[in-house]
């Protein structure tokens, strides 16, 4: 068996792939680039990083994919959903605590008003503004994966009541006050009650401007919300009116629908909007995470184990 290892690792890791691959009698291939990938792909049975459209198609014995990202919306198209012989493995959970981490970062920022203190400080003024104490309140959390559980995480302390909507999830995590499936009635009153909004859930086509015009009616004037997963969960338009509006106090993103963001984009010039470049999910420690996470995943490939993070192909996540 042939595997094909598509993604910019250092040589030494590398190098201990094919080791592993060795052992069991396997020949681990690298490809820096598509060309070299798409000459590799007949003779291989796994891939692992990258997986164009092109290469997969060039693969005939192609039987398992390890995905580089967490996400899978940008990834699952349809020619690759329709093959039931091929499993795909994602990374999901491996980001979660930065992602949690960063998700805190911009509605504390938000709530102390940092965003306004930093335009003030390169102006070398000396002026504060509103901010908000935010122990004590009423969070919400769209989606209970491992993003979600990284917030829930990182709230405790905060003496809050935490509301969450999951499509899966059925027990209530610690910490949870209520918990519930995501129609629409239970999204309006979670919406209705929280003083901040966590989007934590995958892009998929049911949560595809999941927050809307109507979904901004519900808020209260004073809640935040705060976006780190996916683009396109929220309608960009209808944020930047609400807050030009000041129907919501404030709102973080770190993900936008298109990336890089248009610069005639009205999310620009929304006020109380703290935008960060999709780097929720980096860390210093993310190179040694994915490379473990492919390393201990292929083992168990090789070795007849059951695979870790198994992507339904048909639900996108």
């Amino acid at each position: 068996m042939k595997i094909l290892v598509h993604f910019p690792f250092e040589a030494q890791q590398l190098e201990a792939l094919r080791q592993l691959a060795q052992q069991h009698g396997h020949q681990l291939l690298h490809a820096a680039d598509e060309r070299a990938a798409l000459e590799a792909a007949p003779q291989v049975e796994a891939l692992l990083g990258y997986f164009l459209p092109s290469v997969c198609a060039a693969a005939p014995h192609l039987r398992w994919i390890q995905s580089f990202s967490a996400g899978m919306n940008d990834f699952l198209f349809p020619e690759i959903v329709a093959r039931d012989e091929v499993v795909i493995t994602n990374m999901a959970g491996l980001y979660a605590s930065q992602g949690g981490e960063h998700a805190w970062a911009l509605l504390l920022a938000l709530c102390r008003g940092l965003h306004r203190a930093v335009r003030t400080q390169d102006q070398r003024q000396w002026r504060g503004g509103p901010v908000v104490e935010f122990t004590g309140s009423t969070m919400g959390i769209i989606g209970m994966g491992g993003f979600g559980l990284e917030i829930l995480k990182r709230a405790r302390g905060y003496d809050l009541e935490v509301l969450a909507l999951d499509p899966v999830r059925r027990e209530r995590p610690e910490g949870v006050a209520e918990l519930h499936p995501p129609t629409k009635e239970h999204l309006h009153h979670l919406l209705g009650r929280a003083d901040a909004v966590m989007i934590a859930c995958p892009r998929l086509p049911e949560t595809y401007h999941l927050i809307g015009p109507a979904e901004f009616a519900c808020m209260k004037p004073s809640a935040y919300l705060v976006n780190v997963t996916r683009g396109g969960i929220i309608d960009e338009p209808a944020l930047a009116q609400a807050l030009r509006e000041g129907r919501l106090a404030g709102a973080g993103l770190d993900v936008c629908e298109q990336e890089p963001l248009p610069a005639d984009s009205p999310l620009w010039d929304a006020p109380n909007l703290i935008l960060t470049p999709h780097q929720a999910g980096a860390s210093q420690h993310r190179p040694r995470k994915t490379f473990e996470f492919f390393r201990d995943n292929l083992s168990r490939y090789l070795t007849g184990q059951p695979l870790l993070n198994v992507v339904d192909k048909k639900r996108g996540f």
